[in-house]
């Protein structure tokens, strides 16, 4: 990582700490963490050639297969559609193309975004007893895992209340349960 992006990263800590001394729990914290990981990123995949953050909704298999495959979580329904992405690349973006919610995948948080700023703001958890960058650094890179899944399998979360929410009870240990909870199965 540059200084320059190290720098980059850090501001977004600083967001986050400020966030939580002013109680504010109305903060883009979606915003401060995607970016803090961006820019802390060893990869660019993340990052336009500028250096500034990029995200997907909806993203295409075969455009930005490295950065799909590099997520911390891969379904088995995810796996498939990359699968079917590098087997017949033209199939794939023509369902891709009309929007066939068969090929569609989702980048998710494995742990919702509330859920990790919750968590921040929480003093039984202890997790940031002195607003230390150092101990928000550390938080966000425990809880902070980015899950790639299907369409089907993003319903599965939906409809087991788990869109935003971690299973009632988590016990505060497997960044992935909300996958296990809802039935869906790890590729990788």
């Amino acid at each position: 990582m540059t200084r320059r992006l190290e720098i980059l990263a850090n501001s977004y800590l600083d967001h986050i700490r400020i966030a939580v001394a002013a109680k504010d729990r109305g903060a883009p914290f979606r915003d401060f963490f995607d970016n803090w990981n961006a820019f802390r990123s060893e990869t660019d995949h993340h990052r336009s050639r500028g250096d500034r953050p990029r995200w997907f909704n909806n993203p295409s298999a075969t455009k930005r297969m490295a950065m799909l495959e590099s997520l911390d979580f891969i379904s088995g329904g995810a796996a498939d559609i990359l699968s079917y992405a590098r087997q017949d690349p033209d199939g794939y973006d023509r369902l891709y193309k009309v929007r066939d919610t068969n090929v569609r995948l989702m980048v998710d948080h494995a742990v919702p975004i509330g859920v990790m700023a919750d968590m921040l703001f929480d003093s039984a958890s202890a997790v940031v007893s002195d607003l230390a960058l150092a101990d928000i650094s550390a938080h966000l890179e425990r809880w902070y895992r980015l899950g790639l899944v299907s369409h089907a399998e993003n319903g599965r979360l939906n409809a087991a209340g788990l869109a935003s929410r971690m299973p009632p009870d988590w016990d505060r240990v497997d960044p992935f349960a909300r996958y296990q909870v809802a039935g869906i199965t790890a590729f990788k």
